[in-house]
């Protein structure tokens, strides 16, 4: 089957889709559409709105990312904005192999990270998906009011009402801007801390992460297939994400090397996502992509650069290097005086080589020959 077979088949007209926008920032914007038409690799979208959020802009060349199917079934695959249709309509081409979601599962790495999990004695699916929603809305909330918070005091000054008390840190004891010889430069560190310090305390575990779930070595024991509610530190870039998700056990093994040397019956606990946001997902992948790019570049940076400073070898005095200097051109002198002897060795086999039988007798047979013609043998040769 063809390329182009493959993606008539798993796009076909009529076929609902998510469609993933990159927007400033590496974040994500998704929105649905429905495919109007399909020719080969050329595909035709209506998204489901008519004007989209700001920053959040169709711009011919822009890789966007198709999503189809379910949480068991689903699968995806890259397109490129070709042109920008009417109104909702963007012609897309779509690029690469069909490659299901199920293989997010797989890209995962072993990282320290700040988790907290909760023993839940409420093992419903319903009402915990909704207290994970109204929590995920909640946490929203508070951190687009810490960013609010966060802004610089004159911009803060220029949007208060007039009614509105000014804060009083922000002013000296004339009401006027505390003069400390340094400008107003001095508070901006601490006023544009966006950074949740809730997690400064909470001490980072052992996981291995990745975009179906998270593996932990934990001291409670959990029965397979219990809800498990989780909120994952993500030190991604360029800020940090709270991830909320609720989880069910995958399996739950007693580690005995662990239990041993804590001294405390140790679980390697697996935990499979079961409710948590597709941005989410896609935040705990791009971390993950991140994490093995930075291990690749420092893998080849000690290895192509052993003499940086990040190398574990020590740099050579100028008496090792003499001496490494001497056994290299000695090296490359025998290499040299054994090369020419054997090729004045070969050259005068080859001039002065002792004659075998074949020719012996050959040139004896000439011999004879040029004397029974009455020819000088020394003359014919």
């Amino acid at each position: 089957m063809s390329d182009f077979d493959q993606y008539l088949e798993h796009f076909p007209v009529g076929l609902k889709v998510n469609v993933g926008i990159p927007i400033p920032g590496g974040d994500t914007f998704h929105d649905w559409a429905i495919i109007h038409a399909i020719d080969e690799d050329l595909v035709s979208l209506q998204l489901s709105r008519d004007t989209l959020p700001a920053g959040v802009k169709l711009k011919v060349g822009t890789i966007l990312d198709i999503r189809a199917g379910n949480e068991i079934e689903g699968y995806s695959c890259r397109a490129i904005i070709v042109t920008e249709g009417y109104r909702r309509e963007v012609l897309l081409r779509l690029i690469g192999e069909i490659v299901s979601s199920e293989l997010r599962e797989f890209y995962r790495i072993d990282a320290f990270l700040p988790i907290k999990y909760f023993i839940s004695t409420e093992q419903s699916e319903v009402r915990l998906k909704v207290a994970w929603k109204e929590k995920r809305d909640a946490r929203l909330a508070a951190d687009q009011e810490r960013k609010q918070q966060a802004k610089k005091p004159w911009e803060r000054l220029r949007q208060a009402p007039e009614t509105e008390e000014l804060p009083s840190e922000e002013f000296g004891e004339e009401g006027l801007w505390d003069d400390t010889g340094e400008g107003l430069d001095q508070p901006d560190q601490v006023i544009g801390d966006t950074s949740d310090h809730t997690w400064d305390d909470v001490i980072p575990l052992a996981a291995n992460i990745s975009g179906g779930g998270v593996r932990m070595l934990l001291h409670h024991k959990f029965e397979n297939d219990t809800l498990v509610p989780l909120e994952i530190y993500l030190p991604s870039e360029p800020e940090p994400q709270i991830i909320d998700a609720v989880c069910v056990v995958a399996f739950a093994n007693e580690n005995y090397a662990a239990t041993k040397q804590f001294n405390r019956t140790s679980y390697n606990t697996g935990l499979k996502f079961k409710f948590i946001e597709e941005r989410d997902r896609d935040a705990i992948v791009s971390y993950i992509s991140n994490v093995q790019l930075k291990r690749i570049r420092l893998m080849r940076e000690q290895y192509l650069f052993r003499s940086g400073p990040n190398s574990n070898i020590p740099e050579a005095t100028p008496e090792q290097r003499l001496k490494l200097l001497l056994k290299t051109g000695l090296i490359i002198t025998v290499v040299v005086l054994a090369l020419t002897s054997l090729t004045l060795y070969f050259k005068n086999y080859a001039e002065n080589r002792p004659k075998n039988e074949i020719e012996l007798l050959f040139e004896k047979g000439f011999s004879d020959y040029l004397k029974k013609i009455g020819r000088d043998p020394s003359q014919g040769r």
